[in-house]
């Protein structure tokens, strides 16, 4: 019996090991609305206060809108992902950001089913027929690249612009050392083709 019993329990504990795994630790970054579908026209369940503490159960293919437990009130219903942040690599990041490298599972929405298992006692229940025949806007594809970590600030951008550095200043003209402390530099002759004058010579009109 006690046997049966373990094993029992043990089928039941590998059995919630997917679903545990899916659900995801977060928050939202402001006050948001938590509302009965993922489109901002869906009836709102509540508004939640900035920082308040979220299971996330999945999301859209595209991870737009997610699926989440409001833990302090304990509500169920969708959040816009762009009000989320959960830790990522030990850092908050954007959840409608890093959705697809999160590990967070993406979960179809299916109306009457989930309003029948949260809902019932809700005002807006007894429109659920006119929910689920309401058209729809087709999600868009995603984007190349969507779910890659976000570039550091700066990336891709220009180096800042440096000024050139300056000219090296040209060197002195080359001048001829000054003569020796006691010699004498040889007479110029004043005119050319003269022989120079000494002394004693003297220039004509002059004694």
């Amino acid at each position: 019996m006690k046997l049966r019993l373990a094993i029992v329990i043990a089928l039941l504990v590998v059995l919630c090991l997917p679903f545990a795994a899916r659900a995801a630790a977060a928050q939202t970054t402001k006050s948001a609305h938590l509302r009965a579908g993922p489109a901002r026209d869906y009836p709102v369940v509540t508004v939640l206060p900035p920082y308040a503490p979220l299971d996330v159960q999945g999301c859209l293919s595209d991870y737009s809108w997610c699926d989440v437990i409001a833990l302090d009130i304990n509500e169920r219903g969708w959040i816009y992902a762009g009000n989320i942040e959960y830790v990522y690599e030990g850092a908050p990041a954007p959840l409608l950001d890093y959705g697809p490298v999160s590990g967070i599972v993406v979960i179809p929405f299916v109306l009457g089913d989930y309003w029948d298992l949260h809902y019932r006692r809700r005002p807006w229940y007894r429109d659920r027929d006119y929910w689920i025949h309401a058209p729809r806007p087709v999600q868009p594809p995603l984007p190349p690249g969507h779910g890659r970590p976000p570039p550091p600030p700066g990336h891709g951008r220009p180096p800042p612009w440096r000024p050139p550095p300056p000219l090296e200043p040209h060197p002195p003209p080359h001048r001829p050392a000054p003569p020796a402390e006691g010699h004498v530099p040889p007479p110029r002759s004043a005119q050319p083709g003269k022989p120079p004058m000494t002394s004693g010579d003297t220039q004509p009109g002059h004694k």
